[in-house]
């Protein structure tokens, strides 16, 4: 005996309730992502809040220099080198007359140095914070020699930075191989 054929209010009836099935298994999938999504989102917010910002924030204007000499130099015991040669000065925290930097903005900054010694006149400089050595290069004088330090520094606006001799002596400094350059890193640590 032959099954009847099913009606098509059955077949209907049928099709009908799997999509219905499948409607509530997909509603369901979806409530479970979005609550991964929010979790997601809780986590990158958190993360995003405690972390510091390693550019400048927007709204507060960067912060650098970079600087050389335009002709050989001799430097004296504890005085200052006025690099005269500015080729950035972003924020204008640079005086190349004293050859000191002022800091515009409070925050941490990155302070670098490069040195270069003639033949028979080694190079003993440091980078000076507030009057305060916080670190120190040299080139040999064995002849054309560099040296280059640099140093992670915090500063209040107007802290001053600058490099110096270190050695007690006269030393000279040959032009475009000497260089003192920094930048704001961020504002808020």
């Amino acid at each position: 005996m032959t099954q009847p054929k099913p009606t098509l209010r059955y077949m209907l009836d049928n099709f009908t309730d799997e999509m219905k099935k499948e409607v509530s298994t997909l509603k369901e999938e979806l409530t479970l992502m979005k609550q991964k999504n929010c979790e997601c989102a809780t986590k990158v917010d958190s993360y995003n809040n405690k972390s510091p910002r390693f550019l400048v924030p927007n709204g507060q204007a960067p912060v650098a220099f970079h600087t050389h000499l335009s002709t050989n130099f001799n430097v004296s015991s504890n005085h200052a080198v006025a690099y005269d040669v500015v080729k950035i000065n972003v924020g204008d925290g640079y005086n190349k007359f004293s050859g000191i930097f002022k800091a515009p903005a409070a925050g941490l900054y990155f302070i670098t140095n490069t040195v270069m010694s003639m033949p028979n006149h080694g190079i003993h400089v440091e980078i000076v914070k507030n009057g305060v050595a916080i670190g120190k290069n040299w080139a040999d004088h064995n002849g054309y020699e560099s040296g280059t330090m640099s140093v992670i520094t915090d500063l209040d606006v107007n802290d001053s930075v600058w490099v110096r001799d270190s050695d007690g002596g006269t030393e000279r400094l040959e032009h475009d191989y000497n260089s003192f350059s920094g930048f704001l890193i961020y504002t808020e640590y």
